[in-house]
């Protein structure tokens, strides 16, 4: 009886960990962008504050504040809408990683079914070998007596 042979299924195992760690990678990328777009929205909120304190020291109009208080408003709402997806994204990448090491594990458990096939495979063959010896040394003895 031939062993069941799991190259196939190694191979398949293979490209699902690959699929997973390109889906990894890319939800990362997409993390860090939405980093990115939070911090400069902050620094740009920032600024915005900054710059309506100076013109309140100033003499203003009270359009050109009101204009800034808009502004500011608008780019706090957009921060909560930025983090949010961010929060998301975060989430989705750990359970990407965690969907990675799930079918790396997977692989490597596979990789030692086939090394203990494997080994039993040549066990059973040697065995089986040292039978056909012992019943060949059998017969010759039989056959010189």
């Amino acid at each position: 009886m031939k062993p069941f042979q799991f190259d196939t299924i190694l191979n398949y195992r293979k490209r699902l960990e690959d699929i997973a760690n390109n889906r990894l990678v890319e939800a990362k990328k997409q993390q860090k962008s939405i980093q990115q777009k939070l911090d400069k929205s902050n620094k740009d909120l920032a600024a915005l504050i900054k710059e309506k304190e100076r013109l309140q020291k100033n003499t203003v109009s009270i359009s050109d504040l009101i204009d800034y208080e808009n502004k500011i408003l608008y780019c706090k709402k957009n921060i909560e809408g930025i983090e949010k997806k961010l929060n998301e994204t975060i989430k989705s990448t750990k359970d990407k990683q965690l969907d990675l090491i799930e079918k790396s594990r997977n692989r490597q458990i596979m990789e030692k079914l086939k090394i203990q096939q494997n080994k039993t495979w040549l066990h059973y063959i040697n065995k089986k070998e040292t039978m056909q010896l012992d019943e060949i040394a059998t017969i010759r003895h039989k056959q010189r007596r």
